[in-house]
């Protein structure tokens, strides 16, 4: 992918994730929205940690069969 290409995707991310916090809030509520920010961080955090260990598993692995 081009640098122009990853700068214009992430100034879209940007701005649509603003947009949908906004009118989230008009519509749903503050409340609402900050439940759903959270679960979304959570989940990921979640998936950050299993790809942690699933790494360190894949790297344990690899040096018993070089043993």
């Amino acid at each position: 992918m081009k640098r122009t290409h990853i700068i214009a995707f992430c100034i879209t991310g940007t701005a649509t994730a603003i947009a949908i916090g906004y009118f989230g809030v008009q519509f749903l509520g503050r409340n609402t929205i900050y439940a759903i920010s959270g679960g979304t961080i959570g989940l990921g955090m979640g998936t950050l940690g299993i790809q942690v260990l699933e790494k360190k598993r894949t790297k344990a692995k690899k040096l018993r069969v070089v043993d």
